[in-house]
Parts: C-alpha cells; sequence; structure tokens
C-alpha cells in the first residue's frame, strides 16, 4: 500500500473474499470530466479549446462502464444481486434527479411553464430520443431540450428565462444501460464470454454508425443522434466495461505494462483522423454531430479515456497522483449534482452576472455559474444526496471490487 494520496482506500467487509478499494483519483477524474462538460455550455463560443469539452461525457460513459461492471462481475454469486444492484442504483440517481423534476412540478402555478406530455419523457429517462421523435412537431427542432417561463416571470426578469434540461440526455443513456447490462452480465457470468461481448460490440458499433450514415437523412445526424442515444453509445460503456473484466483475470499484467501505449496509441489515432478528415479532405467539423467523429471518432476518444482510468488507478502514476488533488476530489464528489444543476440554471446565473457583475462581462458569467454551481451542488450534496446514500449500506453485497495492483 502506497503512502502517497493515490493509495487507494481498502474496504473490508464479512461477506466478500478479497478486498475492496476506493480509487480517490477517479473522483478527480469526474472532476475533470464536469468541468470539461462546463466549459463546453459556457465556452464554446469563446475558446475553440472549450469547443471539445462534449467529450467529458465519454469519459464519464467509459467510467460508468468500468465501475458498473466491475460491481456486476464481483456480485454475480451473491443471493440478492439484482436488488442490492438496482437499490443502490436507485439511492444513489434518482433521489436528486426526481427532486429537481418534483421542484419544477411544484413551481408550475408560479412559473407557467410552456410545457405539454412530451416533457414527461425527460422522467422517464427517454428524453434523450425527444428532439429525435418530435421533428414533425411545430417549432424549434431542439424545443424540448429546455423549458420556457411563462410571460409573467419573463416580465419579472425582463427577458426571456428558461430552464435547460437538454444535458440530462446522458442520465438516461446510463439509466438505459443500467437496465439492460445487469441482465447479460448475471446471465453469461463467464469472464471469457462477457469479453468477447465486449469485444465484439466495440469493433462492429463503428460499421453499425456507418451504415447509419447512409439510411438516415443529414439533418438528424447533424442533430447529434449518434452523440446522444444508446445503440450508438454502448462502445463507451463496453470499454469500460472491458477494461474492468480484464483486471480481474491474467490480462491485468498486460494492461499494467501497455497502459501509456494504449494511451498515446488512441490520442495519436485521433488526432490523425482529425487532420486527414479537417485539414487534408476539408471535411465539415461539427464538434459533436461530426460524421467521421461519429463514426470512429467516438471509439478513439473512448480507448483513450480508458487508459486514462488505467493510468489514474496505477500505483505511482502522475496523473494519479495530480488526480488526487484535494480540491479536485471534491469536486468529483459533488460532480452529479454539479452536472445536473449547471446547464439547467444557465439562465440565472447569466442574469445574476449581468446585473451585479456587468462590467466583468463573459467572465463574470463564468465565474458566476462556476461558483454558483459548485455552492448549489455542494448543498445538494450534503442536505440530499448523502443522506439517501447512507442507506446504501443496507445493500452491503454490493462493493466495488478493484482487482489488486
Amino acid at each position: 500500500m502506497l503512502g502517497s494520496k493515490l493509495a487507494p482506500k481498502s474496504v473490508s467487509d464479512d461477506n466478500l473474499k478479497s478486498s475492496s478499494r476506493y480509487y480517490i483519483a477517479l473522483d478527480g477524474l469526474r472532476a475533470v470530466a464536469v468541468l470539461m462538460v462546463f466549459c463546453q455550455h459556457y465556452g464554446a463560443a469563446k475558446a475553440w479549446i472549450f469547443g471539445w469539452g462534449w467529450t467529458g461525457v465519454d469519459v464519464f460513459f467509459v467510467l460508468s462502464g468500468f465501475l458498473i461492471t466491475g460491481i456486476l462481475y464481483d456480485s454475480q454469486n451473491k443471493q440478492h444481486r439484482y436488488r442490492d444492484f438496482y437499490a443502490r442504483r436507485t439511492l444513489r440517481i434518482f433521489p436528486l434527479y426526481y427532486a429537481v423534476w418534483l421542484a419544477i412540478l411544484l413551481l408550475t402555478p408560479v412559473a407557467h411553464w410552456q410545457w405539454n406530455w412530451r416533457w414527461a419523457l425527460w422522467p422517464a429517462y427517454v428524453g434523450n430520443y425527444a428532439r429525435f421523435l418530435f421533428l414533425h412537431v411545430a417549432g424549434d427542432s431542439y424545443q424540448f431540450d429546455r423549458i420556457l417561463f411563462g410571460q409573467t416571470v419573463e416580465h419579472w426578469f425582463g427577458t426571456p428565462m428558461h430552464l435547460w434540461i437538454g444535458h440530462f440526455w446522458s442520465l438516461c443513456v446510463e439509466e438505459q444501460f443500467y437496465l439492460i447490462w445487469p441482465f447479460i452480465v448475471y446471465t453469461v457470468r463467464k469472464r471469457e464470454a462477457l469479453i468477447k461481448i465486449c469485444i465484439g460490440v466495440i469493433i462492429t458499433m463503428p460499421l453499425f454508425r456507418w451504415l447509419l450514415t447512409v439510411v438516415l437523412p443529414l439533418p438528424l445526424l447533424r442533430m447529434e443522434l449518434f452523440y446522444r442515444s444508446l445503440p450508438t453509445r454502448l462502445d463507451a460503456l463496453l470499454i469500460g466495461g472491458l477494461i474492468a473484466l480484464l483486471l480481474r483475470g491474467p490480462e491485468q499484467k498486460w494492461l499494467s505494462t501497455w497502459r501509456h501505449r494504449v494511451l498515446a496509441g488512441a490520442g495519436a489515432a485521433f488526432v490523425m483522423a482529425y487532420l486527414i478528415s479537417v485539414k487534408l479532405l476539408k471535411l465539415p467539423f461539427y464538434g459533436s454531430a461530426t460524421n467521421w467523429i461519429g463514426i470512429v471518432g467516438f471509439t478513439l476518444i473512448d480507448v483513450f479515456a480508458a487508459a486514462l482510468i488505467l493510468e489514474c488507478i496505477h500505483p505511482g502514476s502522475w496523473l494519479g497522483q495530480a488526480l488526487s488533488f484535494k480540491p479536485l476530489r471534491l469536486l468529483g464528489i459533488v460532480s452529479y449534482g454539479f452536472y445536473v444543476y449547471h446547464d439547467l440554471l444557465h439562465d440565472f446565473f447569466a442574469l445574476f452576472a449581468m446585473r451585479f457583475f456587468p462590467r466583468m462581462g463573459y467572465a463574470g458569467i463564468v465565474v458566476t455559474a462556476l461558483m454558483g454551481t459548485a455552492l448549489i451542488s455542494t448543498l445538494s450534496y450534503n442536505l440530499l444526496e448523502k443522506p439517501m446514500l447512507k442507506l446504501k449500506a443496507r445493500f452491503t453485497s454490493q462493493v466495488h471490487l478493484t482487482p489488486r495492483n
């Protein structure tokens, strides 16, 4: 056990045959991922580099696949494995998510939301498909990514005000994954067979997305269909699942030895694909809605994210030590709430900054949003999420096992 901040914390459990480890560096990685998404929503129009913030969601997907697959595989012989898994996921995800929707519902008489039944897709965790299902509905195709306040509230603030809910799409994708993957892991059971499933999906997914580019209309692809739907993002989640399974077998030594090469190789391959597509072939670039990114770019980014995870959990890793920096860890702990609130209240942060810090301009909006979101998410974690998380102890047969290095 290392004496540095990277050292994993052991969690004792009489029901487990081996020790469980919690790598604090992964909290730092969560913080980096959520800050990338924050920069996408608040800075993409100001700086080119911030326009790549959407890749933070890929980091979350790969990390979720890694952790969830580890939990499922390690608990497959437990008597109440389904109950424990879904109870713990419910206690972690639902309280905050549905508290937000309950607040929206209760504020309806005051806010006079301009909404209809189609917004119910979001509480049902299928809102990531809303913009694609209702293209025939008159008006802005992206109208289901936001809820508009009524004219009374608009008069109060002197400007149109929205609740931005479009970023909830990634929560929908993960929840849909949680409904499917446990049944596959618990049914198949054998590690080698699960590895083959992961590899098969990872290899075929770029081909599947390419076929979709042939048969689907271009406007639909430009609306980030590949980016926002579970069927086209399975490789991200299963790349994380794959490394979790490989770490639980003899391949662990290979991964430890080759992690640097995987990291460098994936990064170099993506840069090469970008240069060839954008600079040499002069193909149009639309960020996460770009065809070539949808076909091969997602997979390369996800492999890179997986290599980052391997680097984070490796003892003595410089990256793990950097991401174990306490402020990053603290942000990582509340990253779920930070993600939910940061864009939800975008208009409020902007209005507050422009009224109270008008001379700061754009910088004032960014600082206000960053500090405001950090404060709200910290309060949310301590007052709402943390009490619910304590109940997870009642389902102790599901503890994430991280293999020894």
